[in-house]
C-alpha cells in the first residue's frame, strides 16, 4: 500500500486529473533528513515550493499542488511529519532555514515560487533573505510577522499538551472542540497524514516532536517579528494571502500593507490553513504570482 493511494479520490473529489507524487529523503547530517514530498514528473525540476505550518506537513498541500498541477515540492519542516528533529527543540525560523534551503537546492528549480503557510511564512521569508536570486515570488500564507509572541507561544503550549488520541473520529471529536469553523473533511485529512499509529500501540500520535520531547527541552519558533528585517529585504513580489477567518485580522492586514506598501494582500474565504479550506482558490493566487 502507497502512501499516495488516496491522491486519486482527492483529484477526483475536485475534478481534476490526478498527478504523481513521491516522498524523497534529503540528508543533512548523519541521522538527521529533511522529508519532502515531489509531485509531478521527476524532472523537471519543482517550481513551486510549498512550506506548511506548526503541527502540519507535506501532505497539508496535497489539493493545492493538484490544483495549480506545477511541478512542485511540499517540505516536511523539521520536527513535522517524517523529517528529523532537533533536539534542542528550537524551530525559530533562523535555525530552520538553512536545511529548508538545502533542500531547495537538491529538488527545485531557479528561481522558484516559495509559499509559507504559519510558521512556514516566517521559515519561507527567512529563506529569501538567504537565498534572494533563488526566489521569483514570496507567498506568505496567513501569517504576518506581527502575529502576537503570546499567541505563538499558546500554539507551542498546545502542541506540547497533546494527547493521543484512540483513533481518527477521536482525533476529529476533540479538534472540532476548539477548531468549530474547520470543515471535518479537513480535520480528517489532518488524522490521516500527520498521525501515526507506532507499531504495538493501541492509540495514535501527531507526528512532531512538541509532544514527544525530552524532559527539561523547552520548545520555541522563535519570535516572528524578528523577520521584518528579512521581508523588507526581499526583492521578489510579495504576496499576503489572508483567511477571512483566520489569524491575519483587517488590522494585521492594513499594518502588514503599511510597512510594505509594494506588497500585495489578498483575501479568500477560508480558515487558517488556506491550502486545506480553500485549496482551489489560493492556487489560483499562486498561479497568478508565477506568472
Amino acid at each position: 500500500m502507497s502512501e499516495f493511494d488516496d491522491v486519486p479520490m482527492l483529484a477526483a473529489s475536485m475534478g481534476i486529473d490526478p498527478m504523481g507524487a513521491r516522498r524523497l529523503a534529503i540528508e543533512l547530517e548523519p541521522g538527521r533528513s529533511l522529508s519532502v514530498v515531489k509531485w509531478g514528473a521527476p524532472e523537471p525540476r519543482a517550481r513551486v515550493v510549498f512550506l506548511p505550518g506548526v503541527g502540519l506537513d507535506a501532505r497539508s498541500f496535497d489539493a493545492t499542488a493538484l490544483a495549480l498541477g506545477w511541478s512542485a515540492v511540499a517540505v516536511d519542516l523539521p520536527g513535522h511529519g517524517h523529517s528529523g528533529w532537533l533536539h534542542d527543540g528550537d524551530y525559530a525560523a533562523e535555525r530552520v532555514a538553512p536545511d529548508v534551503l538545502r533542500a531547495i537546492e537538491h529538488v527545485a528549480r531557479e528561481p522558484i515560487v516559495l509559499v509559507g503557510h504559519s510558521l512556514g511564512a516566517m521559515v519561507a521569508t527567512r529563506v529569501a533573505a538567504l537565498a534572494p536570486e533563488r526566489i521569483a515570488a514570496l507567498l506568505l500564507v496567513d501569517m504576518t510577522p506581527d502575529f502576537p509572541d503570546r499567541a505563538v507561544a499558546q500554539i507551542v503550549r498546545a502542541l506540547g499538551d497533546e494527547p493521543r488520541f484512540a483513533d481518527a473520529d477521536a482525533y476529529v471529536s476533540h479538534a472540532r472542540e476548539h477548531r468549530r469553523l474547520e470543515p471535518e473533511p479537513m480535520l480528517r485529512r489532518e488524522a490521516a497524514h500527520s498521525f501515526e499509529q507506532p507499531r504495538g500501540e493501541s492509540t495514535m500520535r501527531r507526528r512532531h516532536h512538541f509532544p514527544h520531547r525530552a524532559t527539561g527541552i523547552t520548545p520555541t519558533l522563535g519570535r516572528f517579528a524578528d523577520r521584518w528585517p528579512d521581508l523588507e529585504a526581499v526583492r521578489a513580489p510579495v504576496t499576503l494571502v489572508r483567511a477571512d477567518r483566520g489569524y491575519v485580522s483587517p488590522g494585521l492586514a492594513a499594518r502588514f500593507q503599511r510597512r510594505l506598501p509594494h506588497a500585495m494582500v489578498v483575501t479568500l474565504p477560508g480558515t487558517h490553513a488556506l491550502q486545506l479550506s480553500a485549496p482551489v482558490e489560493l492556487a489560483g493566487v499562486i498561479a497568478h504570482s508565477g506568472r
